[in-house]
């Protein structure tokens, strides 16, 4: 298939999903716009409908070979859009490049089930998978955008809770062997503005942002939701964090590297110049998602042969 230029991508993203992420368009409507915008499959996927802990999920392998690890991947959204749809075609690529099980998860979203009711989703379904995933196997917790920001607070859970290393502890509550974070949405009630990203983000819009945010927090405090900002990050495993340097949340990003490295978690950092967020979800069809992939899954090769 034709790959995309980056300015032809920037331009679609901008006229083909930009106006749907709205205060003022219904969220069925952002759904449905978002759930059309997934790519192609890669040759020989496959998807079968699974619920780890009840909560139902896209289980996705590429290819004829067993694969090596397992990956709960949260996708992005605002709390409120995306789903196991929209992300299939990205998971389908992050499975075959990482060689991996992938587990699309559709936790609940907001307004609907505003917090804890996605992060409670992610817990039971991190649990059911730990708890039938032999020791041996890396087990991996993933997530871009709002997801990312739940891959880490997962985490953060697990290792306060010691990460499942003393013979009193709950299977479930395994620490992953690592932790992916894709444009991650750290700080959903920041109070500051956007500036300078905001104008050059094709994607998101910060008035979108902030109705999200106050959808899915329903009252709850920005410390609550913002445990990146506050919380002993000791103990969290190693991390990949990738951003663009375009992307609204790029701050965000770079903020939870520095700390997390800070407080001595092994961190990879890379930011892709001129590139805006989530831009990785092209992959198949945008050369520089491709390379960002590759990077991904050079990364987590290191990562879990360390």
């Amino acid at each position: 298939m034709p790959q995309l230029t980056v300015p032809l991508a920037r331009s679609l993203a901008r006229r083909t999903i930009r106006p749907f992420l709205h205060p003022g368009v219904p969220v069925a409507v952002q759904r449905a716009r978002v759930d059309a915008n997934s790519g192609p499959l890669p040759t020989g996927t496959h998807v079968l409908r699974r619920s780890p802990g009840g909560v139902p999920a896209r289980r996705i392998a590429v290819g004829p070979h067993t694969p090596e690890r397992t990956i709960l991947y949260l996708h992005g959204g605002g709390y409120a859009v995306g789903s196991s749809r929209s992300h299939l075609s990205w998971g389908a690529h992050l499975a075959r490049a990482t060689r991996s099980t992938v587990y699309l998860l559709d936790y609940r979203r907001a307004p609907e089930h505003p917090y804890p009711a996605a992060l409670d989703d992610t817990l039971a379904a991190w649990r059911a998978l730990a708890a039938v995933t032999p020791p041996g196997t890396p087990l991996v917790v993933a997530g871009d955008s709002a997801g990312g920001g739940l891959a880490l607070t997962t985490a953060l859970g697990l290792a306060a809770r010691g990460g499942g290393h003393t013979g009193d502890r709950h299977p479930g509550d395994r620490l992953p062997d690592a932790m992916v974070l894709v444009s991650p949405w750290l700080d959903p009630l920041r109070p500051w503005p956007y500036e300078p990203h905001h104008h050059r983000d094709p994607v998101l819009r910060p008035s979108w942002l902030t109705c999200c945010a106050e959808w899915y927090a329903n009252g709850v405090d920005r410390e609550t939701l913002a445990p990146a900002r506050t919380a002993d990050l000791t103990g969290l495993p190693p991390t990949i964090v990738q951003c663009g340097t375009d992307d609204i949340l790029a701050p965000e990003g770079v903020a939870f590297a520095d700390r997390a490295a800070a407080h001595g978690v092994a961190v990879d950092h890379t930011d892709y110049p001129d590139l805006w967020h989530v831009f990785q979800i092209g992959a198949g069809l945008l050369g520089a998602a491709d390379e960002a992939l590759d990077d991904l899954a050079r990364s987590l090769d290191d990562v879990l042969k360390s």
